[in-house]
């Protein structure tokens, strides 16, 4: 009892300092800021801390199994023994049978009430927020539609999967997660030669070959074409064995050029062989 009456005086000065001593309704439906759930007794901040019912206070206290929770501004409750933050959805399963020492014997119409819901976007990977929290308002009960954001570079994975998609009597906080989209740059093509700028070459019988690749960023390629002293000499989807003038004294002038399945040409490549 003596930790929870520190908690709830600390709550009061807080409350006093900040908007008042009382705790504020935001409609019949929802509880009050301040607010101390026992078991399944909900109490106001200045019913808990009235002397005269310090009897009642301490007798929920030690018939209370479970945990107990303090509703702090907002939309926000606390584990009064942990201090930490509750989520809402744990709150929302609670069964409240009293409230100030007074039974509720029936469910209250939410006819005509407004839920609120906050959405907060993540990335799903490093939990950093991605926009301005983004509150919606709604007849409790009905359902919130079209609550994702578009987000350039990202794609939407998942809300909390303890939010119905309906606004309640209690105020949500949401979080929905993003991921990044990969991105893949489309770069052109670029060409390997075998044979030809190393020395090393492919000999059958009195014929001489190079070996002539074009690969892209995906290992895929669409087209290379070669062509030996102007003329082509080669074209294929992967690879050309390109049979080298061994004849002719002189320069000969080899043109390589390739293209990926995207259609985009890398850069023409011209290398020089010479038969003396």
């Amino acid at each position: 009892m003596n930790k929870l009456k520190g908690f709830l005086v600390l709550m009061l000065m807080i409350a006093m300092s900040s908007i008042s001593a009382s705790a504020v309704e935001l409609d019949k439906y929802s509880v009050p800021d301040f607010s101390i759930m026992i078991g399944t007794k909900l109490y106001t901040l200045d019913y808990a801390n009235d002397q005269k019912k310090e009897v009642e206070i301490t007798k929920a206290i030690t018939e209370n199994l479970g945990d107990i929770y303090i509703k702090t501004t907002g939309s926000e409750w606390t584990n009064n023994s942990s201090g930490k933050v509750v989520e809402v959805s744990i709150i929302n399963k609670l069964e409240v049978k009293t409230f100030n020492g007074v039974e509720v014997e029936t469910q209250p119409s939410q006819e005509g009430t407004q839920g609120n819901i906050i959405f907060k976007a993540v990335d799903v990977d490093t939990d950093v927020q991605l926009m301005d929290p983004v509150s919606r308002k709604g007849k409790v009960g009905s359902e919130c539609v079209g609550y994702i954001s578009v987000i350039e570079g990202y794609d939407f994975v998942l809300a909390d999967t303890t939010f119905t998609g309906k606004f309640t009597s209690l105020d949500q906080t949401v979080m929905l997660r993003y991921k990044k989209k990969t991105i893949v740059v489309n770069n052109p093509p670029s060409v390997k030669v075998t044979g030809l700028t190393s020395g090393l070459t492919f000999k059958q019988g009195d014929r001489i070959y190079v070996l002539v690749e074009a690969v892209d960023e995906d290992k895929t390629t669409t087209n290379v074409r070669v062509s030996l002293d102007g003329v082509e000499v080669g074209n294929s989807s992967i690879q050309c064995y390109i049979v080298l003038n061994t004849e002719t004294l002189g320069g000969h002038m080899v043109r390589i050029n390739c293209s990926d399945k995207e259609g985009l040409a890398g850069v023409q490549q011209s290398l020089t062989y010479v038969v003396r």
